[in-house]
Parts: C-alpha cells; structure tokens; sequence
C-alpha cells in the first residue's frame, strides 16, 4: 500500500488580504549586516506537545519546525518550490543518462556531538527510510530511488529506476540522520529510543532541554557550517494548546512568536499594528491547508461486501463501485455545490482570511492555473433547477425533497474540536435547507473517523482539510492505485483521469506537464468528487525587535539562523 507524505489530517476570499505578497522581510533600512551582534533569545509559542524530533516518528507540525532547526537536508527548496538551494550538499548533477544524480558535499559539517558528517550519512538515511518496518511518512518520494551509493567521504549517488521531472525532490526530501547514532536500531525500536527526545542533528541549532507540557529549549551550535551563525543564542517553544492563551502571552511579552494566531485576533493584531500601537508585526501567507466537502460516491455496504468477497483487488475496481444513492450522481454534486455560498462561508468561519478554491490543484504548487477551473457559482435558483432534473420533488410539501421514496437527508460529518468546520457545518446546513436538501451535523472524534469511518466507507459527506505537500501529486486522493487507502476515502474512479496524472507525472517538461495538470483540473472541478471550500491564509505575528525574518508558504521557520536582536532591544527570559 502507498505511503503517503502528501496528505495530512489538519487539526482563509481576504477581507484584510491587502498584503499580497507570497513572504514577509523585515525590512529596516537603518540596519545592515555589519551591524549584526549574535546573542539574544526567542520565545515561540506552538499550540502542540511535539510527538518525536526524530524526524522518522515525529509527525505533528510542532515537531517538524523543531527538526527544522536541529537537522538539515542535502538541499532546501526555494519559495518558487521548484528550485532549490544548497545545504549539505554544495552541488549536484545528473549523469549522462540523467537516471542518477551525484551530490558532492560539504566537508566542513560536524554532527552536534563532534562526530564528522560524511556521505555514508546520506546513504544510511535513505536505506532507513525505505524500511516498510519504519513507516516513514515521506517513503513515497522515495519510490523512484534504486539505491544511494557513497562513493566516497564527500561523494554519494542516487540511482534512479526512470526520469521525471521531481528527481531532485525525490533525492532530497527528509532530513540527514546520523549513522553512528542509529545504525544498530532496530527498526521496531525507533518509536522508543532516546533520540526521539534528544536528537542530534546538523542545523544551526542544538536540542538542549524538553520539559513535557512546558516547552522545548534549542542553542546555538557553534560549529554549524555556516559562518557567524546562528546569530540567536536560543530559541525556546513554548507549548500552549489554547488559542486564546497564545494571543495573551503575545501580548503580554510572554512569548515573542506565534504562527498560529486565530483569524479574529490577528485581524485586531494588525490593526493595532497599522495604527502604531503595538510592536507586534502580524504577517499573513498563503499557507498550504484547504478545507472541502469529500461526497461519497459509493453504496457503503456494497462496498464491503465486495472487499470482503474480493479483498483488496485492484483490477477489481469496478466491481466495487455502486453509486450512492444520494451522491453518486455527477449532476447531484453540482446542484449541492451550488446550493452553498462558499464565499460567505469561507469569509465567516476564517474572518476574512481565505482565499476561494474551485479546483484540485493548490494555489501554491506550480501547476496551478485557475482558468483550467470550471468555478460553480452560487445559484440555488438552478440548484434546484438541477435537483428537479434529478426525479428530486417535495410531493407532500414538508420543505424536503424526495424521490422514490426516500428523502434527501444525509449527515455530514467533520472531525471534533475544529471550531471553525464545525461553524461551517452550521452555514452549509441552513443554505443547503433552502433547496429542500436536509442536511443533518455530527462531530466525530478524529480517531473514529479516520480509524475506522473513512477506510469502511462508512459515512454520507464529510468536511475536513488537507495539508499540502510541495510535489505535484494527487494519486493518493483519486488514482486508482490507492483506491483502497483511507485518504482515497470517497471511492472516485475515472480511468481519464488515472490516465492524465500518469503522464503528468512522468513527463519531463514542466511545459508538457502543464497540459495534463490542466486537463486534470478541468475534469475534477467537472465531476466534483470534493465540494472545494476555501484555502487558508496563514496568521502570524512576530515582535520587530526581530531582525532578518523571512515567513512564506514553506513556513514559518525558513531561515531561522539569520534572524537577529539588536543588542539594545534584547530581553532575558521571563522579563
């Protein structure tokens, strides 16, 4: 079964999206980089105990913008996410039959414990995480790679099955891990070791303390490749689960940094801000989260009568699929989709901070392109119109339509303690109850929704959200390669678009590969197997003592080792 690195369960049309562009710098004309003093600290607030910094078991965001710092990988990519920069890798390139890629690395790089990195690192790290035994999330880039030889200290070479136009990507996605460290561990061990709690990397920053509950303290590494940084002495995350307590200790002082301010409070933030009466920059980014309507297009209980009869048999497929009695109609999905003010929708829940969505293909990747979008409009005067064209009527005049004897009633479901999903379950009822469609909420706990809801088919509608990863791939939500996987939960099949995303996944010009990406787009915001919500804007607010800071799509924590404090602005912790 396909690991999946690009979908992640996620636990904003602008009304104050004026600040357009894709990053945020400091920008202070009255500095300069010989004016850059090292020394200082930074208090960040997530909102999550982190599961793991090993990066092979730690999953959840606050974990990954830790690794972030402590570890590094051959190369990083570029805001244009199609580029990328060197890290421990100084250069590369393809061989002449451009199925391998040779990386020639630094050989000034030290692992926080002394130990010096070398090439047998960068293969360890690769045969590690292509183990099954370890259930590394991002293995699935890894599928293309044969093997990782080091052909010396400073030299090692990935070897490819095929070309496509993601090997690099492919080459360079997860972080370096250390063979002296982890060579003897066995991959039923990982979960548990120490190094999950106390990891050693080669980042700019070195783990030094993990109190549970409380935060997680990083310092500088004086040895990192990169000369004079870090320019901060520590970075210390302090863990706060509860929105309105992050914004209280950002404006208390408590905390310096924040990427997860809700909506409401950074709109006040950034007035404030624009009228001069708080240090507190806020900064919004087009994130990479959406939210959307997944429509279940089979008959559940057919469904597992056939898995049961049949078990996971791909060349089975269509005798799996019985369309549902509600959704499996194309022209239904339409009629629903236009039934719902996804503008107002997206503007209530997020306060202005979303951006409309009417196709697969994410605002952030380079294959977007919204005029491939075929954009439903809201008109539930021709929703009802559609319905009607459907067999669906209100014979007995109880404002719900039916049609041979059933009525259009159906749950959607979305997953506990998101607030904002759960007020937008509220929004879509009511429109949707004045075409005759009822719709009926529930809040599900996320573990029975997805252990065991999603994988059994067992659900009418549901609202969630997608974290999106930086390779243009959408196999894991609609090809029917993954067609039994959880993530693949609402049964679309279209051997059209199986079709398509093969040859835009294997096609080597970006140019050429635009066609299929487009053609993709055109089918899916078609046939509507998601009703697309909205894509969140991302808040945050950093203090502008901060020097050097640079937050776009890729996160927040980009360039970490260049920010820096002036030395007359500087705090210590706890003042």
């Amino acid at each position: 079964m396909k690991k999946i690195l690009y979908l992640v369960l996620i636990v904003f049309f602008t009304a104050c999206g004026s600040d357009s562009r894709k990053n945020f710098v400091n920008e202070d004309a009255s500095y300069s980089d010989k004016d850059i003093v090292n020394g200082g600290t930074l208090v960040a607030g997530i909102n999550g105990e982190p599961d793991a910094l090993n990066p092979l078991t730690g999953l959840l965001q606050p974990a990954i913008n830790i690794q972030s710092l402590v570890f590094r990988r051959l190369a990083n990519i570029n805001e244009d996410l199609t580029t990328f920069s060197p890290q421990l890798a100084k250069s590369w390139e393809f061989s002449k039959d451009s199925l391998s890629l040779i990386f020639h690395l630094r050989t000034d790089v030290f692992w926080h414990d002394g130990a010096p990195f070398s090439a047998k690192d960068v293969a360890f790290t690769h045969k590690i995480e292509v183990d099954p035994k370890i259930f590394w999330d991002g293995v699935s880039f890894k599928e293309d790679i044969t093997k990782v030889t080091a052909l010396n200290d400073s030299t090692v070479v990935f070897y490819f099955a095929k070309k496509s136009p993601t090997m690099l990507m492919d080459a360079v996605e997860g972080f370096i891990l250390p063979e002296h460290l982890l060579k003897n561990v066995s991959p039923e061990k990982m979960p548990t070791i120490a190094f999950n709690r106390r990891p050693i990397g080669t980042g700019p920053f070195k783990f030094k303390e993990w109190k549970s509950q409380q935060y997680v303290m990083l310092t500088r590494f004086d040895r990192y490749y990169e000369s004079n940084k870090p320019h901060l002495d520590t970075v210390v995350f302090k863990i706060i689960p509860d929105g309105a307590g992050m914004v209280r200790q950002l404006l208390s002082g408590d905390i310096d940094f924040t990427e997860v301010i809700p909506p409401r409070d950074f709109v006040r933030l950034q007035k404030e801000w624009e009228t001069g009466n708080s240090p507190l920059r806020p900064v919004s980014y087009l994130g990479r989260t959406y939210d959307f309507i997944g429509w279940n297009l089979l008959d559940s209980a057919h469904f597992r009568q056939m898995r049961d009869k049949y078990g996971e048999d791909f060349t089975r497929i269509s005798e799996y699929i019985r369309p549902h009695p509600l959704f499996g109609s194309r022209k239904v999905r339409m009629a629903l989709t236009m039934a719902i003010d996804r503008v107002a929708v997206a503007r209530i829940v997020n306060d202005g901070m979303a951006m409309p969505m009417n196709g697969p293909i994410p605002q952030v990747l380079w294959a977007y392109n919204e005029k491939a979008n075929r954009a439903v409009p809201f008109d539930p005067r021709r929703a009802a119109k559609l319905l009607k064209e459907e067999g669906w009527k209100d014979a007995n005049g109880d404002g719900v339509l039916e049609k041979d004897g059933r009525k259009f009633r159906f749950e959607m479901i979305t997953n506990a303690g998101n607030t904002r999903r759960e007020q937008a379950l509220t929004l879509i009822q009511n429109q949707l109850k004045q075409v005759g469609v009822e719709m009926v909420p529930r809040i599900t706990d996320a573990g029975l929704l997805f252990g065991r809801m999603l994988p059994e088919r067992d659900f009418d509608a549901i609202l969630i959200g997608w974290n999106v990863g930086l390779k243009m791939d959408l196999s894991p939500l609609f090809h029917r390669s993954s067609f039994f996987i959880p993530f693949h939960f609402n049964g679309y099949y279209s051997p059209e678009f199986d079709r398509l995303e093969e040859l835009a996944v294997s096609t080597i010009s970006p140019h050429e590969a635009q066609k299929y990406w487009d053609g993709i787009a055109t089918l899916l915001s078609i046939d509507l197997p998601y009703t697309w919500l909205y894509y969140k804007m991302e808040c945050s607010a950093i203090h502008r003592r901060f020097k050097n800071v640079v937050i776009d799509k890729r996160g927040a924590y980009n360039n970490l080792e260049d920010w820096w404090i002036p030395v007359k602005e500087r705090r210590e912790i706890g003042e």
